[in-house]
């Protein structure tokens, strides 16, 4: 796929250059999934059209997704004036990441967050914005350390240097407000200077935008931030390739790496086979490798079948 992530840059410039003056309100919706026992496929996907003036990020936007999964899944599709296209595909439909479903998962990969409630039932999803070039997340397993409503911002020094070398100036602290880049809430986690957080900027929601924080929508971090409690799991990965099983049928789901200099997969696809195998009391699986590679370099970021459980 020759729209690669890092060809982000020149859109999360231009939203970041606004500054602190802009405050857009964005209409969004969480997307909920009930996990089917038996399943790691959850969702369906949708096909829609685009109003005059959207792009295609607005469009997912509409469908509670963020801006990168929404041009992965429809790579012919002009990103600036969609509503030439005939219609335009919306990727609902995923594999749950691997690993513990339990608490906060973010696959930087999908730029996603998700969130398994404790009925053990149901999972949300929401599109993130995550560390920029030269400020990438971290990955590895932490808890959530501290909540804040009407959160007041402090930014690094290192954050304020870059700013001064970009000829902007940043107070020593932001009031809280509409205009506060930490949005109305902030979910503080063990990792070092990485919060979870709303922003006064959704265009900057599925893009590579932030100094290493999670950047979520306000309506959604006002959501987020009313299920998850102190102490909550925060799991954070870069699974570019995600394999589950729906029905006797295997899926793989393969998005474009962040960033190869950077990240590594953090389960490969045999470890990740072997974790379906595992949970759904299955011995044998027959897999068509071909296949695999070829939806690996499609990197449509939606689940296609690739094998199937004997």
């Amino acid at each position: 796929m020759q729209f690669a992530k890092s060809k982000l840059k020149q859109w999360m410039l231009a939203i970041s250059s606004v500054g602190l003056g802009l405050c857009v309100q964005s209409n969004v919706f969480a997307l909920t999934y009930e996990i089917t026992p038996g399943s790691d496929v959850v969702g369906e996907n949708q096909y829609t059209q685009a109003s005059p003036g959207e792009d295609l990020g607005d469009v997912g936007r509409r469908f509670g997704l963020g801006t990168y999964e929404m041009k992965e899944a429809n790579p012919n599709v002009d990103f600036y004036h969609p509503d030439r296209a005939g219609k335009i595909l919306v990727p609902i439909r995923t594999i749950l990441p691997p690993g513990p479903r339990k608490g906060i998962v973010i696959n930087l990969a999908e730029m996603k967050i998700y969130y398994f409630h404790l009925d053990g039932k149901t999972v949300s999803a929401y599109p993130i914005g995550i560390g920029q070039d030269g400020w990438d997340t971290p990955t590895g397993t932490n808890r959530v350390i501290r909540k804040r409503k009407d959160p007041t911002w402090t930014p690094p020094d290192s954050i304020r240097a870059n700013y001064e070398d970009n000829g902007r100036d940043l107070p020593s602290i932001v009031p809280a407000g509409p205009n506060n880049p930490l949005g109305p809430y902030a979910i503080t986690t063990g990792f070092e200077n990485i919060v979870i957080h709303g922003t006064p900027w959704p265009k900057a929601v599925g893009l590579r935008s932030s100094h290493g924080c999670i950047r979520m929508n306000n309506a959604d971090v006002t959501e987020l931030y009313q299920m998850v409690a102190i102490n909550t799991p925060v799991r954070i990965i870069h699974q570019a390739v995600k394999v589950g099983k729906f029905g006797e049928d295997l899926y793989l789901e393969a998005h474009v790496p962040v960033d190869t200099m950077v990240y590594q997969e953090t389960f490969s696809i045999q470890q990740q086979l072997q974790e379906v195998m595992n949970r759904h009391n299955n011995e044998k699986v027959s897999v068509r490798w071909d296949v695999v590679e070829q939806l690996k370099n499609r990197n449509v970021g939606y689940p296609e079948p690739f094998g199937r459980i004997n």
